[in-house]
């Protein structure tokens, strides 16, 4: 089974197009991931109203007791303010997994379908959720990007910590997610914040087809996009660990067949 993600309240902000006379207004997206027994809520942060986010949740059939895990992605207090409203949650963000007055660090493997990796830039405590759904790897990355299309570049962010460092992590989550939940704004295709940004003459578009090539996290190895599993994508099919009655990815009958050849 993959996990599933559903935008609980969708995140606004103003700062692109704010006028001197105009107060900035923002509210950060905030993301329900379930997978498995985890039941995540990501940057529970400002908002009118609490209720909101309550309402929500019922529109899922859950409570705030429900929720077993609560993410933050970085630490701008307009994405973790609500964070006290899950009395049985424990907190995932920068420095650890935080269980009332313990701390521990987390594993990059977080469960079977959530990869967290750090990705400084806008903040350092910068971290992406790469969440393995029936629809493509997707990418809860809070600020990294604000919304489709802004900022445009990384240093357009004038909240940005580092320029060179949100280079690199919004490269990386574009090679690496078929989506991206942003930080305030709507979910969108990565190939849709590719196709604005040739657009716009930021980057030029490609003369031929170019492949991306990542390693699987367990044999080094490089891999490119049809190499990966597709229930846990940061390994090859050689490194797949599923059972031969996974209907999803096929991994281990690829390697049966490759035995018998």
């Amino acid at each position: 089974m993959v996990a599933t993600i559903k935008i609980l309240v969708e995140g606004l902000t103003n700062a692109d197009s704010l006028a001197e006379t105009e107060q900035e207004k923002t509210r950060p997206t905030i993301t329900l991931v379930r997978d498995g027994d985890v039941v995540m809520v990501a940057d529970p942060g400002i908002l009118d109203s609490q209720k909101t986010l309550v309402e929500a949740l019922a529109k899922e059939n859950l409570t705030v007791n429900d929720v077993n895990v609560v993410c933050i992605t970085h630490s701008h207090i307009d994405h973790y303010r609500n964070i006290g409203m899950f009395p049985n949650a424990k907190t995932l963000e920068y420095y650890g997994v935080w269980d009332k007055e313990s701390v521990e660090n987390w594993q990059e493997q977080f469960s079977a379908n959530i990869q967290v990796i750090r990705t400084p830039g806008h903040d350092y405590t910068g971290i992406t959720l790469f969440v393995t759904t029936e629809n493509g790897m997707v990418a809860v990355c809070g600020d990294i990007f604000w919304k489709l299309d802004y900022p445009k570049t990384a240093k357009d962010d004038d909240y940005a910590l580092n320029v060179e460092e949100l280079e690199h992590s919004r490269e990386m989550i574009l090679k690496l997610a078929d989506w991206i939940v942003p930080g305030h704004g709507k979910i969108f295709k990565v190939n849709r914040v590719q196709m604005l940004a040739e657009e716009d003459g930021l980057i030029a578009p490609p003369q031929k087809e170019t492949k991306v090539v990542l390693l699987c996290k367990k044999c080094h190895k490089q891999m490119e996009r049809h190499d990966r599993c597709l229930c846990r994508p940061w390994l090859c099919h050689n490194c797949c660990q599923c059972g031969l009655d996974c209907d999803l990815c096929g991994c281990s009958h690829k390697r049966e067949v490759k035995k018998n050849i």
